[in-house]
C-alpha cells in the first residue's frame, strides 16, 4: 500500500510538472505578449507580478516604462510610483517630485521630462481604473483600453489627442493644457490611440 502510495504522489507531481510547463500555462509570461508596431513585446505587471498586457484596463496603471506597463490597486500608488502630486482642480498645475521640463514644444511621442501628459478613466466623472501616459500609445487595444475610456484630464499642461481609430487615425479629441474632460458624450469608449502635442 505505502508503494502504491509513493507512486500515486509521483505520478502527480510529474502531470502537475507537465500541465504546468505547458504552452498554455505562459499566457501571462512576458516573453507572449502582443508586439507593438516598433516590433516591441508589450507586457504588463500589477503590484510587481506580471500579468497579461490587455488586463492593465481593469487597474490603475502608468506607461513610463511602456511597453512596460505598471499596474497596481489604487491612482495613489501610481503616483506614489511615478512620485506624481495630481492637480485637485482644472486647470491646476501637478507638478512632479522629481521636477521636469514643460516648455518644449512640438508634437512628440515623448512627452518632456520625462512626464505623464493625461490620466484616461474607465467612467465618466474620473471613476473606475485609470491609466496614467507617458508616450504615444499607437493601439491601445494592446493594453485592453481600446473602446474604454469615458473620461480624462490633462496634467503637466499636455494636450493630448485621442484618436477614434489606431494608429493615430481617424476623428480625434484634443483637450487644451491642464483641461478636464468629466464625460464624452457620444465620444464615450471610442478612442483606440492617444499621442500628446507638447504646449
Amino acid at each position: 500500500m505505502r508503494r502504491l502510495l509513493i507512486r500515486s504522489t509521483a505520478l502527480v507531481a510529474l502531470v502537475f510538472s507537465m500541465v504546468w510547463s505547458a504552452p498554455g500555462a505562459a499566457a501571462a509570461d512576458a516573453s507572449t505578449g502582443p508586439v507593438d508596431p516598433n516590433g516591441s513585446v508589450v507586457t504588463a505587471t500589477y503590484e510587481g507580478r506580471s500579468i497579461d498586457p490587455k488586463l492593465a484596463s481593469h487597474y490603475f496603471c502608468h506607461t513610463r516604462d511602456y511597453p512596460l506597463v505598471r499596474c497596481f490597486a489604487s491612482q495613489q500608488e501610481v503616483d506614489d510610483d511615478i512620485g506624481l502630486v495630481e492637480p485637485v482642480t482644472p486647470g491646476g498645475s501637478s507638478p512632479l517630485l522629481t521636477g521636469g521640463d514643460h516648455s518644449i514644444e512640438g508634437v512628440s511621442p515623448e512627452f518632456p521630462g520625462g512626464t505623464p501628459y493625461t490620466i484616461a478613466y474607465w467612467d465618466i466623472n474620473y471613476g473606475g481604473s485609470a491609466l496614467t501616459v507617458y508616450g504615444a500609445i499607437w493601439n491601445l487595444d494592446l493594453i485592453g483600453w481600446n473602446d474604454n475610456i469615458s473620461s480624462f484630464k490633462s496634467v503637466n499642461c499636455g494636450i493630448p489627442r485621442y484618436y477614434v481609430d489606431a494608429g493615430y487615425s481617424g476623428v480625434y479629441w484634443q483637450n487644451s493644457c491642464n483641461t478636464w474632460t468629466a464625460n464624452l458624450y457620444a465620444y464615450n469608449d471610442m478612442f483606440s490611440s492617444v499621442l500628446n502635442e507638447a504646449p
